[in-house]
């Protein structure tokens, strides 16, 4: 834009635009401004929010040798942060206070995930792992190896983020990283928790078959310290098998997860990647179960099923109730009962744009026409359809 576009863009005067421009560097702005630019970059499309990461990187790489990385905590979750720079020291030696924030902020960012969604997060992850891929060239010994763990987390997060906003491509390539980092770190829950992420694309997908065979893969290692990824790709492997018809193969896998967490009680070891990332696993066991009944047609236990889970998770899972309603419509197609079905799609699909989750707006555009199209004579149904269409399908950004 030029300075008078975003002049107007903002509601302010051309000149205090091209004040900013020229004391910027020398001058800190007024608090009213600063919530001005940050409301604009936060409803900005992710292209110039990746442009505005990039430049803040190459910026800060030619004041030093440090790498610019971006900071969100959990306590200022709930709105668009404002980048900040960290000092991460040199590339070739972190300290470990360096790989202690590294750690600590990643588990931060699990928790801005279910608050704000891929579209923010994308680019300041690409960030870090930039980062952190620079520090491992110059790192040795068990510093490589803690690099290496670190950046399997980084990487792993940052294809769900690619996932959630419906780029299984990209998804699958960071997947790819995070799994020979993790083997490369001997970091044999985080190899488990990326084999699981893939069953789950493949899930995505529609691949039942390759999530039965990722999930497996993933219950490989028997310790307490991988109980609950074990327990998450199991109900992952019923899911699986629900996909391909088999019902009697997603009982059994879901029985292997009603033991395992009799067995391990959901027990959280410390550096657990499923921590902050997943509902108390009870929960997610009765989700599974859930998603299960409606892939093989049982519509009005579907129902009952997803129901009960809406109504029963965190207040901060405001992404996840939108996948799960947009869910509970499906079943209601089942159920024949249409107009509860486009209640439930409506609500879904306004999380959907407000979290920039093209998951969920895939899960409505591809699959609910069709299961609505029996009831195609009903206003309220050629309404909802047709908003669908008009959508612009990237919404979750690349």
């Amino acid at each position: 834009m030029s300075g008078d576009e975003f002049a107007g863009r903002l509601g302010t005067a051309a000149r205090t635009v091209a004040k900013w421009e020229k004391e910027l560097l020398d001058k800190t702005l007024a608090l009213a401004s600063q919530r001005d630019l940050d409301h604009v970059l936060e409803t900005a499309s992710p292209q110039v929010q990746a442009r505005f990461a990039e430049i803040l990187q190459e910026e800060e790489r030619s004041r030093s040798a440090a790498p610019a990385v971006f900071a969100m905590d959990a306590a200022s979750a709930h709105k668009m942060v404002t980048p900040a720079r960290v000092a991460l020291g040199g590339a070739a030696s972190p300290t470990s206070e360096t790989l202690d924030w590294l750690e600590q902020n990643l588990r931060s960012q699990y928790t801005a995930d279910n608050l704000l969604g891929p579209r923010v997060l994308m680019p300041l992850m690409n960030s870090y792992v930039t980062s952190i891929e620079e520090m491992q060239r110059g790192a040795r010994g068990s510093a490589l190896e803690r690099l290496l763990r670190i950046g399997a987390g980084y990487a792993e997060f940052t294809g769900w983020l690619h996932h959630d906003a419906g780029d299984l491509q990209r998804a699958k390539l960071w997947a790819s990283r995070a799994l020979e980092w993790a083997e490369g770190g001997g970091d044999d829950r985080m190899t488990s928790f990326v084999m699981m992420r893939r069953a789950a694309a493949a899930l995505t997908a529609g691949e039942g078959g390759h999530a039965v065979a990722y999930a497996q893969r993933a219950q490989r290692f028997d310790s307490a310290e991988t109980g609950r990824v074990r327990i998450i790709a199991a109900v992952t492997e019923a899911h699986g098998h629900a996909i391909t018809g088999d019902g009697s193969g997603a009982d059994r896998a879901l029985d292997t997860a009603a033991s395992l967490l009799e067995r391990y009680d959901g027990e959280i070891i410390e550096g657990d990647p499923t921590a902050d990332r997943y509902c108390e696993l009870g929960l997610y066991s009765k989700i599974a179960t859930a998603k299960c009944a409606l892939e093989l047609g049982r519509g009005s236990a579907a129902v009952d099923a997803f129901t009960d889970v809406i109504g029963s998770l965190p207040a901060d899972f405001h992404r996840d109730r939108g996948q799960y309603l947009s869910s509970l419509a499906r079943a209601h197609t089942l159920a024949e009962q249409p107009e509860a079905a486009i209640a439930a799609a409506r609500e879904a699909y306004g999380i959907a744009i407000a979290t920039g989750s093209a998951r969920t707006l895939t899960t409505l555009r591809d699959t609910l026409p069709s299961e609505l199209a029996r009831w195609s004579n009903n206003p309220e149904v050629q309404q909802f359809c047709a908003m669908l269409t008009a959508v612009e399908p990237e919404i979750g950004g690349s």
